[in-house]
């Protein structure tokens, strides 16, 4: 039988997994909605915004990255690079664009409304 201890682990363990889904798929679309970007880049930017708590391991955003894609959310395109390889590029496409405006419709009122809830605390 679990303790507490464990139990609080495994809970929290589960919430920053179901957060982390969504949120990664509605930050890589706001980042991309900005301008066009490759998977590094989009990696490194999803650690600056969330403060290094949600990591995402570069295989996961390229399968990620393909969904979207095949799902007609993302457009892609090689680029040359000055640092070696080409670059995928990823741009929104305008239902893409649809996805995240819904997306944004929904999640920004609610993490407003808790945020001032928490806050009053």
């Amino acid at each position: 039988m679990l303790n507490r201890k464990d139990v609080i682990e495994k809970e929290i363990e589960q919430l920053v997994f179901d957060l982390k889904r969504g949120f990664i798929q509605f930050v890589t679309l706001y980042l991309i909605c900005e301008k066009p970007r490759y998977a590094y880049e989009i990696k490194e930017n999803i650690l600056k915004i969330t403060r290094g708590t949600f990591d995402i391991d570069r295989n996961n955003l390229y399968k990620k990255l393909r969904a979207l894609e095949r799902d007609g959310f993302l457009k892609s395109q090689l680029k040359s690079s000055d640092q070696g390889a080409n670059r995928k590029y990823y741009s929104i496409s305008p239902y893409g664009k649809k996805l995240y405006n819904e997306m944004y419709q929904i999640l920004i009122p609610v993490m407003a409304s808790l945020h001032q809830r928490f806050k009053k605390k």
